[in-house]
C-alpha cells in the first residue's frame, strides 16, 4: 500500500516532524490508517510496528514498558484551541466553565508529559 492515498483527501499520508527550525517530512508505507489515538496506541504496543500517537495517550503505555519513545529530539507540529466570541459581548457562565474545563485538562506541564519525560523520553 505505499503512498496508499487518504481517502479524505486523495492524498499520501505525511509526516511532519521538527527539530529545531528545521521540518523533516516523510510519505509512510502504512498498512494501518486511522485518526483514532487510542486506536493508534493499541496497535503500536500489540506491536504493530511505529506511529504518532499523542503524548496524553501513548504515556500510559509507555509507563507500562508496552511502547518506546523515538526521535525524542523531535516533534509533530502541535495544533492551538483558541475559544472566539464576538467582540463587545461577555462571555455566558457556560463558555467560561468550558474554557476553564479546558484549562484543566490541558495544562502548561501536562503529567502525561512528565510520565514521559521519567521513562527516558
Amino acid at each position: 500500500m505505499r503512498e496508499f492515498p487518504l481517502q479524505s483527501s486523495g492524498q499520501a499520508l505525511r509526516w511532519s516532524f521538527k527539530l529545531g527550525d528545521r521540518t523533516q517530512e516523510m510519505i509512510t508505507d502504512a498498512a494501518i490508517v486511522t485518526d483514532v489515538s487510542d486506536a493508534v496506541a493499541a496497535v503500536l504496543a500489540a506491536g504493530g510496528g511505529i506511529g504518532i500517537s499523542p503524548t496524553f495517550v501513548a504515556a500510559p503505555y509507555v509507563a507500562r514498558g508496552l511502547l518506546v519513545p523515538l526521535l525524542q529530539g523531535y516533534f509533530a507540529p502541535r495544533s492551538a484551541i483558541t475559544a472566539l466570541w464576538p467582540e463587545g459581548r461577555r462571555a455566558s457562565p457556560n463558555v467560561k466553565a468550558f474554557l476553564g474545563f479546558l484549562t484543566d485538562i490541558f495544562p502548561r506541564d501536562p503529567p502525561w508529559d512528565a510520565v514521559l519525560r521519567a521513562n527516558g523520553a
